[in-house]
């Protein structure tokens, strides 16, 4: 074989390998994407031509979603979500770093106030009592605070601040007793915030409120639901499931970031974005369907937690011998996170660790 024609056997060679690799190892990214991203994505001319499409109007997005379940069956879904749904969704969940401090401080300004009042109470009948009474004398600096003066001759100096130090730490004693006050109400009101917001505190850390999600979001993707559910029509509970799970295991996987816009999201994208840009983690994923799901209304659901994952639990009917029984109730157990298309009744050898050892905690969903 000539030198040339050598060449060009291993010049078709590489390109072939190339193309192998762009075909089999399609690029899969683990980190954010901004939310103004357009996704779109195509491999030819099959049935898998568009996977994904998004038409952005004024008002609305007009989603399409193709896609294979466990069995190799084609799916195809389209529907629209407004504008308005998704801003109603995003500016509910979330904070901005000084607004729990501003929101707390500004509902603990009452009691603050109770208590200088009373402070400055105690120390009047204190002031009262004492036989070095004229020596002191209370200054105002505004309605918030006070000051206790003293002023005492050289000759009696001595007996007059020791009076003064016994005096100011009765004060101080008092003031403790509220300062417990205000921090178990400081808790209350961090706690109104947070749920406000779609949060919670988890042990000390603040995270993010599954539950209370899936409830003020079911309304919004409903229409989503029924559109998902006339394109199903025909099939039986298990089998809507398995065609409902492998749709969101579709949706590619990527972690959302801790801010977003300046606003603490947590690493959560509500449903709504989720939808819109095929996008997010096993939480995200498991509340989007969960908050699909339970528009069925009669089916609980478990949102199943161990570390670093999320996956969900079903009552209905066991696909298999892998699933939980809760309170007398057995659940199927679904993995939303994809991109693997694990059916209803198989979840990750991880998944699995946790739960067989006990090691996991879950809401449940009516």
């Amino acid at each position: 074989m000539r030198t040339h024609d050598l060449y060009s056997v291993i010049l078709s060679l590489l390109v072939f390998v190339l193309m192998l690799a762009a075909i089999y190892f399609p690029h899969q990214s683990h980190h954010t994407v901004d939310s103004q991203i357009m996704l779109q994505f195509a491999s030819g001319t099959d049935s898998k031509s568009t996977r994904f499409s998004s038409v952005e109007s004024e008002f609305d997005y007009r989603l399409t979603y193709n896609w294979e379940d466990f069995n190799k069956s084609n799916f195809s879904v389209s529907f629209s979500l407004s504008k308005n749904v998704l801003k109603e969704a995003e500016d509910e969940f979330g904070y901005y770093p000084d607004e729990l401090e501003r929101y707390v401080g500004r509902n603990l300004i009452p009691l603050r106030r109770e208590m200088i009042i009373r402070l400055k109470k105690i120390t009047q009948k204190l002031i009262k009592k004492s036989k070095y009474s004229e020596h002191f004398s209370i200054a105002e600096d505004n309605s918030d605070s006070f000051n206790l003066r003293l002023s005492a001759p050289p000759s009696m100096q001595s007996q007059i601040r020791a009076e003064f130090k016994r005096i100011t730490s009765e004060i101080a004693r008092q003031q403790r007793l509220y300062d417990k006050k205000i921090e178990r109400e400081s808790k209350v009101q961090k706690n109104d915030f947070l749920h406000k917001k779609g949060l919670r505190y988890l042990g000390n850390k603040i995270g993010v409120n599954y539950g209370l999600l899936v409830k003020n979001n079911q309304e919004r993707v409903k229409q989503v639901f029924q559109n998902l559910l006339k394109e199903s029509s025909g099939l039986n509970i298990q089998q809507f499931l398995s065609f409902l799970l492998s749709y969101i295991q579709e949706i590619r996987y990527g972690i959302p970031p801790l801010m977003e816009n300046e606003k603490y999201i947590m690493g959560f994208w509500v449903p709504p974005k989720v939808l819109i840009n095929n996008f997010g983690d096993c939480d995200s994923k498991g509340v989007t369907f969960a908050s699909l799901w339970i528009n069925f209304k009669k089916y609980p659901i478990l949102l199943i937690r161990i570390p670093k994952h999320l996956f969900i639990g079903l009552a209905v009917p066991s696909f298999s011998e892998e699933g939980v029984t809760i309170n007398g109730l057995r659940y199927t157990l679904c993995e939303v996170t994809g991109p693997d298309k694990l059916p209803p009744g198989m979840i990750a050898p991880y998944s699995r660790m946790y739960l067989e050892g006990g090691n996991y905690s879950y809401e449940l969903i009516r």
